[in-house]
């Protein structure tokens, strides 16, 4: 009967394991021909990098070629590539108000005695909380044709070696759904 305390201590393991710290969401048009999608390159933006700083952007860009590549993708920045990609790490600040309370009383048979008092104490604490979104644009039909998001990827990084961390492994997560079988 020494298994029974081992059960819990196995299904936390697994629950910590499990968990990545954001979710990963994507969306696809499902009349696209993935197939012939060969070479890519990146799609010139006006939207700005959303709050994140270039070293953010260096950082998610890396980990975008590297995972295409990977997927057997060609950069191609001389000719048309059949697709383009774009990217946004997006940064921003939340505020959250928490209030605590505090109180004591006192008590005797029906009113003889009674009494109360308290305290209450509010706080505004301030995070950042960051998401990265990476979209593929059909260079012929300049359509949309596939994006996906890690919300809450860039939150709580605190160091650049987390960031290095992270970034890399959320940018696979989005792109391990690209492209749809």
């Amino acid at each position: 009967m020494r298994a029974l305390p081992l059960a819990p201590a196995l299904l936390s393991l697994a629950l910590l394991v499990g968990c990545t710290g954001y979710s990963v969401t994507y969306d696809y048009d499902v009349t696209a021909s993935y197939g012939r999608y060969k070479t890519f390159d990146y799609y010139a933006s006006k939207k700005g990098t959303g709050g994140t700083t270039s070293l953010m952007d260096k950082r998610v860009r890396t980990a975008v070629e590297k995972e295409l590549q990977a997927k057997g993708f060609t950069m191609e920045t001389k000719a048309d590539p059949d697709f383009l990609v774009t990217y946004y790490p997006i940064v921003q600040e939340r505020k959250v108000r928490t209030t605590t309370h505090v109180g004591m009383g006192l008590g005797w048979g029906y009113r003889p005695m009674y009494g109360r008092m308290g305290v209450s104490s509010s706080q505004v604490h301030r995070h950042k909380e960051g998401t990265i979104v990476i979209e593929i644009v059909d260079f012929k039909t300049n359509q949309m044709t596939w994006q996906g998001a890690a919300a809450g990827a860039l939150t709580g990084l605190s160091n650049p070696e987390d960031a290095d961390e992270v970034v890399p492994k959320a940018v696979r997560d989005i792109l391990s759904k690209f492209p749809p079988k």
